[in-house]
């Protein structure tokens, strides 16, 4: 098997979700370049579990990642102040972050979200310590086709609710990037349910936006 190589962004990215111990399963470009050993992809596109404990570590790793919401240098042209908000309510949605931008969908087209795909997920090591759960290829394969072939909307997020505390944290400069990625290994632990009804924004959407085919 072939030495798996991704972009040290990428690789750094994943590192700070995982230093802040957020579950999530890889989807999209990153994930089909993980099972192709290797690739030059633009964006995380991530699948976080939706319960409340999860969602304020993603928070808090977004803050250290100095985020921004929008799509390849683009701001989001809804001047949301996602740190006040639910992230639930902000998502599906991009973010700029100092490594790579990640894509957030708390529920892709034709799955029930994080616990739906994790099932099936094997875990991955990309770089020294770094090994994040990839979606299967068959899973990957069914959220194509439904996005593809029903591609929703963008939904304007509801208002800040009310019982949603965010992150106190104080951004900080992340740490430089891991070095080259390792070869892969896969297990499959148990995961969390999740407790969440998020509107859809496809991962199709994002790949198009970024290629300049879709324009705010």
């Amino acid at each position: 098997m072939n030495e798996l190589q991704l972009d040290p962004t990428l690789v750094a990215t994943l590192a700070a979700l995982e230093t802040h111990r957020v579950e999530f399963v890889l989807v999209g470009d990153v994930a089909h370049a993980i099972y192709d050993h290797g690739g030059i992809v633009s964006a995380v596109a991530i699948v976080p579990g939706g319960y409340g404990r999860n969602v304020e570590r993603l928070a808090h790793a977004l803050g250290t990642l100095n985020a921004e919401l929008g799509i390849a240098g683009r701001p989001d042209p809804r001047g949301l102040d996602w740190r006040r908000m639910d992230l639930r309510e902000v998502a599906p949605c991009t973010f700029m972050t100092a490594y790579a931008d990640i894509d957030i969908d708390f529920q892709p087209a034709g799955t029930s979200g994080f616990r739906d795909l994790f099932q099936d997920a094997d875990r991955f090591e990309v770089g020294r310590g770094v090994r994040p759960y990839v979606a299967s290829l068959d899973d990957l394969d069914r959220v194509g086709r439904e996005s593809a072939s029903a591609p929703a909307p963008v939904r304007l997020p509801a208002a800040p609710s009310e019982s949603f505390h965010p992150p106190a944290e104080p951004a900080s400069a992340p740490a430089p990037p891991p070095a080259a990625a390792e070869r892969p290994s896969a297990v499959r632990p148990p995961g969390e349910e999740d407790d969440y009804d998020p509107g859809i924004w496809t991962e199709e959407e994002f790949r198009a936006i970024r290629s300049g085919r879709i324009v705010f």
